[in-house]
């Protein structure tokens, strides 16, 4: 498959992507000799003065838009040269949030002469363009003592890596230092090993870059063609289709979807272009693509679909067959994000009352394994109704709330408490004397006005209708996404 291929030297044109110190990571010019890697691409890909090169970068940042809804601190950005992939270069690093005080850059290896497996650290301890010395963080030299992670310097002399750095500075709000890798070939397996690794790495202080060129060298609309359907499946984290896109570095795309899983990420795409669309010369071009990682967690509709059939299924096989199903490992190898741990809820209606409603307010197991059991246990465990017949399927319709992480709701008092949720209302928990209630956003529909609400909530713990107004009782607060046959 093409992205077990490492990039080839014909990448390597112009027009294409080719021709602080923190407290504990103090990087490793402290305790080992500097060593500067000089720019490999200086006057080419970017201007050799200083001056001229930040004003280039700022010219691009600033034409380009904050798009994304939450914070980012994970980005896809080209890395060709900056008067052909700059614009959707500052349309990525745009979306950063500024507090980072470390970043992990990632690019596929492009130097023809040098095929390897896994994913090479870069011993140097300084990264210098014009007017910019970076040092390289500690954790680089520690991912070495990680399966997967070699010591290849051949690998590292080209520009992948360095034409990000003058946008770091831009668009960060003081020094900070980088973990530069190049990934060879990598297998499943081996991404997601590195995918844990990295997310070891993820903190409110690091970034990541994954650097990617898309299709390279055929006619405009053919790289359209082949570009917007790469960028799509990596905005629908649908890792088949990924699998299939024609770039530079597919492999960092898929690792980069792997580890989005893992931190539960949303992909958002910014923007697309190719080198036709700055050069004017669209007989051969190279694709150029922006997407930032929020950090919350929505399902694609084509995630969502894919988990909303699996819970029917489930259905199905317990009531007709008395059977439970596993869930499939080929749809978790697509959609990896089902793997995310993740509390939900399943609701059965039967001609628009409730049959079932099982759910975990807690992400104590895969999303898609959550899901399967909470559809069993609607169907034949919820004490409220008689286990679902056979007969009922076809009259039956299932919903799917999936939670985001609860959050403690604090600072209200219990005075300012209606107001505050009438504001937003969102998910509620409700513990008080040692018993945990909870109700839906949806129950806002049937129950609008605060107090009432939250009188319900306390009688469906046992407990007094005034008990919310207590300074013992606590709460915390979530979102929902629906998904199924009522949504």
């Amino acid at each position: 498959m093409k992205w077990l291929l490492t990039a080839s030297a014909a990448a390597l044109a112009a027009c294409g992507s080719c021709q602080r110190q923190s407290g504990t990571d103090a990087g490793v010019a402290s305790s080992a000799p500097k060593v500067v890697r000089p720019p490999a691409a200086v006057g080419s890909f970017y201007p050799a003065e200083a001056p001229a090169l930040q004003a280039e970068v700022r010219r691009h940042l600033e034409s380009a838009k904050k798009i994304a809804a939450a914070p980012v601190r994970m980005v896809l950005a080209p890395h060709a040269g900056l008067s052909y992939s700059g614009r959707i270069a500052a349309d990525a690093f745009k979306q950063l949030e500024p507090g980072f005080e470390r970043v992990v850059i990632v690019a596929a290896n492009h130097d023809g002469a040098h095929h390897f497996a896994g994913i090479s650290v870069d011993r140097s301890t300084h990264y210098r363009v014009p007017g910019l010395e970076v040092p390289v963080a500690r954790a680089a030299a520690e991912l070495l003592s990680r399966p997967g992670f070699v010591d290849l310097p051949a690998v590292h002399g080209m520009h992948m890596v360095e034409i990000e750095l003058p946008f770091l500075r831009a668009v960060g709000s003081g020094p900070f230092e980088i973990v530069p890798l190049i990934a060879g070939s990598l297998g499943h397996d081996q991404i997601r090993l590195a995918a844990r690794e990295l997310s070891r790495l993820a903190d409110p202080k690091t970034a990541f870059v994954f650097s990617v060129d898309l299709s390279h060298y055929y006619p405009y609309e053919v790289a359209q063609g082949l570009d917007r359907p790469c960028l799509d499946a990596l905005a629908r984290s649908d890792a088949v289709e990924v699998a299939k896109c024609d770039t530079d570095g597919t492999q960092v795309l898929l690792l980069m979807n792997e580890l989005a899983s893992i931190r539960a990420l949303t992909p958002r795409l910014i923007s697309y272009a190719n080198s036709g669309d700055t050069s004017g010369e669209k007989s051969r071009v190279v694709g150029y693509g922006a997407i930032a990682y929020e950090e919350r967690f929505e399902l694609s509709a084509a995630e969502g679909n894919a988990l909303v059939e699996l819970a029917k299924r489930a259905l199905g096989a317990r009531v007709r067959e008395g059977k439970e199903i596993d869930v499939p490992p080929e749809l978790t190898a697509r959609f990896r994000r089902l793997t995310t741990p993740r509390g939900a809820f399943v609701t059965l209606t039967k001609e628009g009352q409730l049959r079932g409603c099982i759910g975990s307010l807690s992400p104590i197991q895969p999303l898609a394994l959550d899901v399967v059991r909470n559809t069993v246990n609607a169907a034949v465990s919820d004490p409220r109704f008689p286990p679902v017949k056979p007969e009922e399927l076809g009259s039956l319709s299932l919903s799917i709330s999936v939670l985001d992480l609860p959050k403690p709701l604090e600072g209200v008092p219990a005075a300012q408490l209606p107001s505050h949720l009438a504001q937003s209302k969102p998910g509620l928990i409700l513990e008080y004397g040692g018993r945990r209630s909870t109700f839906l956003p949806q129950v806002w529909e049937e129950l609008p006005d605060p107090v009432e609400f939250l009188s319900h909530l306390c009688a469906k713990q046992g407990s007094p209708l005034e008990c919310w107004r207590e300074p013992a009782a606590k709460y915390q607060s979530y979102a929902v996404q629906y998904l199924g046959d009522e949504h």
